[in-house]
């Protein structure tokens, strides 16, 4: 026997639950994909309306903001196969990026160490707190999601409950459909998208110095209103409410 006609049962199966996924959460995976599409026009403006020199911070800031964007579209993609956990896996991985992005571009000496050609210098953690006065949610998403979904746990990584019996059990097969765990990994994507949204705010805009509250490009004249502060704060509010109505997160 070859392990061929498994494997292709594997990605088949797989497909099938991404469609029942897309088929149950059709008006959710939407505002989930629409916060991810507030980042991709942010990133679009920024390359087309800019001219950045490779060493400048705002460069690599937008190379960060583009690859927490990337992660991001990863992420909805393992949602809809529901294994969750490693979709919040990859959620962790966007939501530091931004955190490393506004670093990079707000503090001088992070940069020079971001850049050493080593690599070594920069330790991507110490972003997390750095950036607490400018996105003060992330460091708690951030260590949800680590607590959650990066360090192995009873909760995440151990038996589940089955419905209707106090046993934990090891399922083998692949998830069933549960409405509550599919609900809050789409609020998940759309809280880690908002937090990113905002880092692109922060590192890819600058305040107007003509109109107060807007924003606008480095060296452009096209202004756009700062949304994402408010953004933030909805979707982790909805997250809150789903996580209080669902269960742990069961991979």
């Amino acid at each position: 026997m070859t392990l061929d006609p498994i494997n292709d049962s594997l990605i088949d199966k797989r497909e099938i639950i991404a469609t029942s996924f897309d088929r149950a959460n059709k008006k959710a995976l939407a505002v989930s994909l629409g916060d991810i599409e507030f980042i991709r026009v942010a990133l679009t403006l920024s390359v087309l309306k800019s001219d950045p020199r490779p060493l400048d911070p705002w460069y690599n800031a937008l190379s960060l903001i583009n690859r927490a964007f990337e992660t991001l579209v990863s992420s909805v993609y393992l949602a809809r196969h529901r294994v969750p956990t490693d979709a919040f896996a990859l959620l962790r991985v966007a939501v530091e990026s931004a955190a490393v992005a506004v670093h990079v571009s707000t503090d001088r000496v992070a940069f020079e160490q971001y850049v050493e050609p080593s690599g070594k210098k920069y330790k991507a953690s110490k972003a997390i707190p750095a950036v607490r006065s400018l996105i003060p949610l992330l460091p708690e998403v951030w260590g949800a999601l680590s607590q959650t979904a990066i360090h192995p746990n009873v909760h995440t990584f151990g038996p589940s409950y089955e419905e209707g019996g106090g046993n934990r059990k090891i399922r083998i097969s692949f998830p069933k459909a549960d409405p509550l765990q599919d609900r809050l990994s789409l609020h998940g994507v759309s809280l880690a998208a908002a937090l990113v949204f905002r880092a692109a705010e922060l590192v890819l805009f600058e305040k107007s110095s003509t109109e107060p509250g807007w924003l606008q490009l480095p060296g452009g004249s096209m202004l756009a209103t700062a949304t994402a502060e408010r953004l933030v704060e909805r979707r982790y509010q909805e997250f809150k409410e789903a996580a209080e109505q669902g269960h742990p997160t069961d991979r």
